[in-house]
């Protein structure tokens, strides 16, 4: 599936499978990126992954489209382990991202909230290509199953606790009356 959107397939240094792919910057290029995103896990097997993977490259190359100084941006997708992937992009321009706190009447400044949202851990770091500068920000997006992730049903842990007390006394009150029928 790789090789229909031309992405290319490389090996990390520690063997690790890795592919990466150029795109102009515009914002015709995000769709793209986000089915090459798609493709890549989907080809490791990883489908669980595939809706992160494309909503974190989306906000990734949003980011690089706005910010960026270059003409274009790379999308490189590398599987640290069984369940585990890295998305990152890479830009020219130097600046860090950093995490926004937007109004709610804002129509920009969430992206890094759903990245960190969606991502076991994500960062940036600094690049230099001889004289030019850039930067990497990636994310890792790991595949869980069902029963490992925890929603909470109120944000306040003891109040959750009181809420699961509550359901249960009614739960057993229930069953009492039914029980006297």
């Amino acid at each position: 599936m790789i090789d229909v959107l031309a992405g290319r397939q490389l090996q990390a240094e520690d063997g690790a499978p890795v592919v990466t792919k150029c795109f102009r910057r515009e914002a015709q290029s995000v769709p793209e990126a986000r089915r090459f995103a798609r493709a890549a896990v989907e080809d490791w097997g990883l489908p669980e992954l595939a809706d992160p993977a494309e909503l974190v490259t989306s906000e990734l190359a949003s980011n690089a489209i706005l910010h960026a100084r270059h003409a274009s941006f790379r999308v490189t997708l590398r599987r640290l382990s069984d369940d585990q992937v890295q998305v990152a992009v890479i830009d020219r321009s130097s600046a860090l991202p950093r995490q926004a706190d937007p109004g709610g009447d804002e129509d920009h400044g969430r992206g890094l909230a759903i990245v960190d949202a969606l991502s076991l851990r994500w960062g940036a770091e600094p690049m230099w290509w001889g004289t030019q500068k850039g930067k990497k920000v990636w994310a890792e997006l790991a595949a869980r199953e069902p029963s490992d992730r925890y929603v909470p049903i109120h944000p306040i842990p003891q109040t959750q606790v009181i809420y699961l007390i509550v359901l249960a006394i009614a739960a057993l009150i229930i069953a009492a009356t039914v029980a006297q029928r």
